[in-house]
């Protein structure tokens, strides 16, 4: 059998770096011969640019990649070599993505990840019509095609696309005051060596009239952040491609930097909603999946989340078409738990103001804080408490189909439903007090999304009926524990 040649990057990438090398040079003699001083910025981001496309081109030439039945396999560098190898059942995604200059010289980046920084790699500079085929290789089922030949079209099924409705909902935060910052600091930094000061008129308009300055800054940073997310998000598209079974859920988004990312339905194991605590109020959420090799922070976020801030009504009807056996296990009704988690957080709420205040204390007595110091954590109850009322009542857990669905989270509360079978194990905790309590904490252990989710402070016969539906052998061995609390948690499963 005759060995797989080995690829390389298109040769546009030289031509792309030659115009940053000329963008950079001009950009350096306009800092040099503009003032009489050197524009030291225009110097400094020249001499970056120059590095980086001389650095890029070193890239292009010792860049090789090849892809057969088994793996994808990428080396590169020339100092320090490397060599990257991902087996193919253990890519999780596939993702494609290009800046607007790239764009325009017909070139993508293709992300393959599996899951894992250390194996997980992209191709940086590929045309588009290579790119387009690489993804079509790495589907699920796929068959490594030839170089140059043509992807055979897949069936796609539209679940949704950008509506107007969610703009508004996305961009009108009270957090917009604060989108206009960044760009000024940018604009200042490029118009400071012109003796232009904007940070200094910026600090005069706040110290004669901060209404003012809030009524201004609110409807730019309400357009900053309106200009951001339809950049990001235009053309927006979330469809099912391929036939049953090797389907993948797809994401397409973007303008000037387009954005394409493909999850294997394979590896699908479950659904989330996410809903801070203002979000909540108004009945939004933002929907992610949950797939064996995507975790829910990091590189995998943009990965993980399928659908911006929408009205939860819309989310739970989206969510039955993301999930590929239509379930609707979010809309599930939860069980309760018991008072003594109410006051356990209450109890937590309390003591910490009371503790703090303590410490204080005792440095006012000793001469090292003025006596007014002490009684100041205090006025923190007013916020704990409130806090840990809203905290119990985001608890939640339940049995949906062959789902396990777990709620929680104060600040931010997330609605997770699990497929039964990415279960891996189970950790059951008690403390003294929830010994005393009747209660106990149960630790779902999965190799997606998160990675370990956790049931708090649910009653014994709670967490033991929780674990019997969706494990029943698990449940018979669980004998140690007594219903209402026995005499000791059984071992982690």
């Amino acid at each position: 059998m005759t060995e797989e040649a080995w690829r390389r990057l298109s040769v546009r990438v030289v031509h792309l770096d030659l115009i940053r090398v000329a963008i950079s040079l001009v950009t350096g003699y306009l800092g040099i011969v503009v003032s009489d001083d050197p524009i030291w910025p225009l110097v400094a981001g020249a001499c970056a640019g120059l590095a980086g496309a001389l650095t890029n081109l070193q890239r292009w030439r010792t860049t090789r990649y090849r892809i057969t039945a088994q793996r994808v396999e990428m080396r590169s560098g020339w100092l320090a070599r490397k060599h990257r190898v991902v087996a193919r059942d253990r890519i999780r995604n596939v993702s494609t993505s290009a800046n607007l200059l790239p764009r325009l010289l017909g070139l993508a980046t293709v992300h393959i990840g599996s899951g894992e920084s250390e194996s997980s790699f992209k191709l940086d500079g590929l045309d588009r019509g290579h790119a387009t085929r690489l993804e079509h290789e790495l589907m699920p089922g796929a068959a490594p095609a030839e170089p140059e030949a043509a992807a055979p079209p897949a069936d796609e099924r539209v679940i949704a696309r950008l509506r107007r409705s969610w703009v508004p909902l996305n961009v009108v935060t009270v957090w917009s005051v604060f989108a206009v910052l960044a760009p000024l600091f940018a604009l200042n930094w490029v118009l400071r060596p012109f003796g232009v000061d904007l940070l200094g008129f910026g600090r005069g308009l706040l110290e004669s009239n901060l209404i003012l300055l809030l009524v201004l800054a609110l409807p730019l940073g309400v357009a900053v952040t309106t200009v951001t997310f339809l950049m990001e998000n235009w053309n927006f598209e979330l469809v099912r491609k391929g036939t049953p079974p090797d389907t993948a859920l797809v994401t397409r988004r973007g303008l000037l930097t387009t954005q394409t990312v493909q999850r294997s339905d394979e590896r699908l194991r479950g659904i989330a909603f996410a809903e801070p605590l203002a979000w909540r109020w108004l009945r939004l959420t933002s929907t992610k999946v949950i797939a064996t090799g995507l975790r829910f922070g990091g590189e995998s976020s943009t990965t993980s989340g399928v659908l911006p801030r929408i009205p939860m009504a819309e989310a739970r009807e989206l969510a039955a078409e993301i999930l590929p056996d239509g379930s609707r296990p979010l809309e599930a009704a939860l069980q309760r738990h018991p008072r003594g988690a109410l006051v356990r957080r209450l109890g937590q709420a309390v003591y910490g103001p009371l503790l703090a205040s303590g410490a204080l204390l005792l440095f006012v007595r000793s001469g090292a804080l003025p006596g007014w110091v002490w009684p100041l954590p205090l006025a923190l109850m007013v916020l704990t408490g409130p806090a840990a009322v809203l905290a119990y009542r985001a608890l939640g857990h339940g049995l949906s189909g062959d789902y396990l669905v777990v709620r929680g989270g104060v600040l931010n509360r997330d609605t997770v439903a699990l497929q039964q079978r990415a279960v891996i194990g189970w950790t059951f905790e008690q403390s003294i007090l929830q010994r005393w309590g009747g209660r106990m904490t149960v630790g779902v252990a999965t190799a997606a999304g998160s990675r370990y989710y956790k049931v708090p402070d649910a009653g014994v016969d709670q967490a033991l009926e929780f674990a019997a539906g969706a494990d029943p052998e698990l449940a018979r061995r669980l004998t140690v524990l007594q219903p209402g609390g026995g005499a000791g948690a059984p071992p982690s499963a």
